[in-house]
């Protein structure tokens, strides 16, 4: 068969997402699994302006459409599944919105929706497709991880386990993105991921309810993965949603990366500041190995909203962790979010005064946003907090829901003078100029001038996300029409749920 792969993009949304892009790393692990099949890639958030035209020509030359869509995507993943529909083209989806919202598989343009991880199940349905030449209930019934329809009526099948050796995976299909552009704050990037999972709680995060143990690869696995990536690109990114959970095993990597020479490229991932305090000699490792940028979860200014997302850090220890990263010349990428529960307008402008304190290179400003399945979906829509179902608005940047202390109105405000007040300040220039000494008086910070021809071009970018922020929705202005929920809406309990520990499977 000949099957055409859709990575759904991010469609009408808006945040730094937008202009940031890396490799869709899930589907890369996804077409070795069915090696003895054509394959060909549309990647609609690297190239969002491809013509419906080629798009149309693409499906109708092949035999089955394969697509990966997050939850702000999945509209345009309903758009390409509907003109697949069309032609009668078989259509999978697979992906954070499949797991989360397995009602997905209800609307009418998916024939099949993949749950959690998709190199065991996928493998087995492509197989049942193309010896059948077309999917039915009774082939279907006995594939473990999957949602598609009986006559009409939704049917969940037995969750498939997951994967407890990942070094068992196929290596990532590095071909199936050509020539495609990928670019990480101006510069070239390509991903791997080393874990999978993330033994966090935090209340907000749908991770432990799409992967729901944390599993890890080899050091030597990673680095096999890391020799097959091109010499050419600047930048390397974890995608993993914890890199640091082990960290004797991140020196172990570290320690191989140095040893093979591959510590010449600048290296990125997301990580918890406590493990970096907790162990600060791996940390210089890390920095040693060419780690020249890591994510952190700050998300406020305040003890009590972090005690209250179950975050389990201090904010002295952010504090700690973020100033000994730029004591050792490495970027922070920190994420805030705006409108966390029980903050006040008041307590919002702290954090927001706090981000620019800590001095972090890179903020990201994500209103609240309750994902589904997550705790903070469950109790904001049992307390009716939620005022917007269009999932292509859970981008984490437009405001889907109220707190008890803000209106959707006040949290988009507060959104829009986040990004204002970090990027563009007082005056013209001052987020670079603010933060100049740091970069020239420690030379560890010298490889920052490298890329700044390259990060320059996101000023732009910048400039038009927060005019568009400025734009107030129809929501925003207050008009009397709620967004109603979508069919695939789900249904919320009577009660809290009590959330299990994540186990984690080594």
């Amino acid at each position: 068969m000949r099957i055409l792969y859709v990575n759904a993009g991010n469609a009408g949304s808006l945040g730094l997402d937008t202009f940031l892009c890396a490799p869709p790393l899930a589907l890369m692990y996804l077409t070795p699994t069915v090696p003895e099949h054509k394959k060909l890639l549309v990647d609609l958030k690297a190239n969002p302006n491809i013509p419906e035209s080629t798009l149309r020509h693409l499906i109708q030359r092949y035999d089955l459409v394969a697509i990966s869509s997050y939850t702000p995507s999945i509209k345009n993943a309903m758009w390409v599944a509907s003109m697949a529909k069309e032609y009668g083209k078989p259509v999978i989806l697979g992906g954070y919105h499949a797991s989360l919202v397995p009602e997905v598989a209800s609307e009418p343009m998916f024939d099949v929706a993949v749950q959690n991880e998709g190199e065991l199940t996928y493998p087995e349905v492509v197989k049942i497709l193309d010896r059948d030449g077309q999917w039915t209930p009774h082939n279907l019934k006995s594939v473990k991880g999957i949602s598609y329809k009986n006559e009409g009526k939704l049917v969940i099948n037995e969750p498939r386990p997951l994967i407890k050796d990942l070094d068992t995976l196929p290596m990532p299909d590095r071909t199936l993105i050509g020539n495609t552009k990928y670019e990480y704050f101006g510069a070239s990037i390509d991903a791997l991921e080393s874990s999978r999972g993330c033994v966090g709680q935090c209340n907000f995060c749908c991770v432990k309810e799409h992967t729901p143990t944390w599993r890890r690869k080899s050091p030597m696995r990673v680095i096999n993965e890391i020799q097959e990536l091109s010499r050419k690109t600047k930048w390397i990114g974890y995608q993993d949603s914890e890199f640091t959970i082990n960290m004797n095993r991140v020196r172990e990597i570290c320690d191989l990366v140095i040893e093979y020479g591959l510590d010449k490229q600048w290296y990125s991932a997301q990580v918890r500041a406590d493990d970096l305090i907790r162990d600060k000699k791996t940390f210089g490792r890390m920095v040693d190995s060419g780690f020249k940028m890591l994510f952190i979860g700050i998300e406020t200014a305040h003890q009590r909203s972090l005690d209250r997302i179950g975050k389990k850090i201090s904010v002295d220890t952010i504090k700690q962790a973020v100033k000994m990263c730029h004591d050792y010349g490495v970027a922070v990428l920190g994420a805030i979010i705006i409108g966390n529960l029980g903050e006040t307008y008041k307590d919002v402008l702290r954090t927001i005064e706090y981000a620019k304190e800590l001095e972090i290179d890179i903020a990201q400003f994500t209103a609240l946003t309750p994902l589904p399945k997550t705790g903070l979906w469950d109790e904001a829509n049992r307390r009716a907090w939620i005022e917007d179902y269009d999932w292509t608005h859970y981008d984490f940047t437009r405001v889907v829901m109220r707190t008890p202390d803000l209106t959707r109105l006040q949290v988009a405000e507060l959104v829009r003078k986040a990004y204002h007040s970090f990027y563009v300040g007082s005056y013209w220039g001052s987020y670079f100029f603010d933060k100049l000494p740091r970069y020239v008086t420690n030379r560890r910070n010298w490889w920052f001038f490298k890329m700044l021809g390259g990060f320059m071009k996101n000023i732009k970018p910048i400039q038009k996300l927060i005019m568009d922020l400025s734009t107030p929705t129809k929501a925003e202005k207050n008009e009397a029409v709620m967004a109603r929920p979508s069919k695939i809406a789900m249904t919320v309990p009577d009660e809290q749920v009590t959330k299990k520990a994540i186990p984690i499977l080594e």
